[in-house]
């Protein structure tokens, strides 16, 4: 099995950080590009739903809530729509500097290394926004 760890360091507090990626209406606004009309859905309890989902694209995450430590770390089984394989994401929020947040996705299970590099990219793009959404210093990607 393949995984990956993707980190970011956006500047808000965790606290907000943690809005962003559990209430429905934040999560819809960086997630995907504009382009992709995302809307949300979270339901932040063990065996919740979070989901992200894009109509102009045909495309969906639909993860079940596998645990929530709020506000600090929330673990995902993701599936995308209409598959059915299922890999696991965790999500960990930790105070860095100057009142930022360091954000650290773990995403495994992955059955190969292609799977895998696809991933990486979408996962780079994503956390990218979330830095941008809270854009100024000290936000930076830092893999």
């Amino acid at each position: 099995m393949h995984e990956l760890t993707e980190e970011a360091l956006v500047a808000a507090s965790i606290d907000e950080v943690w809005r962003d990626l559990t209430r429905a209406a934040p999560l819809a606004e960086w997630f995907w590009p504009p382009r992709m009309q995302t809307t949300a859905l979270v339901e932040l309890r063990e065996l919740g739903r979070w989901q992200v989902r894009s109509e102009p694209a045909d495309l969906a995450v639909e993860a079940t809530v596998l645990a929530v430590d709020a506000p600090g770390s929330l673990r995902l089984e993701w599936r995308w729509a209409g598959e059915d394989a299922a890999t696991d994401v965790g999500i960990a929020l930790e105070p860095a500097a100057d009142g930022a947040t360091r954000v650290i996705v773990r995403h495994a299970g992955f059955t190969t290394a292609e799977e895998r590099e696809r991933h990486v990219e979408g996962w780079s793009d994503c956390l990218q926004r979330l830095v941008d959404r809270h854009d100024g210093a000290p936000g930076e990607r830092l893999r």
